[in-house]
């Protein structure tokens, strides 16, 4: 169980991540342009976007974990 002050933290935390992807999602859409990106690749980054705007965030038990993570994207 939770307390509310760390539910408004994650709540939060996961607001400011959905916002950096979508500043890397914008990045790498302008600097690769969508033609070269893989359409396997575009469609798992939707799913996540998806994933994100229903409420479904993603949890990682440490940095080196998220940056992994990442660089699979």
């Amino acid at each position: 169980m939770i307390t509310s002050q760390e539910y408004k933290h994650l709540v939060r935390r996961q607001e400011r991540i959905e916002r950096e992807l979508g500043v890397l999602r914008e990045v790498v859409k302008q600097e690769a342009g969508e033609a070269l990106i893989r359409p396997a690749v575009l469609k798992r980054w939707e799913k996540i976007s998806r994933d994100l705007d229903h409420g479904k965030g993603r949890t990682f038990s440490s940095p080196a974990k998220m940056r992994q993570w990442l660089k699979r994207l």
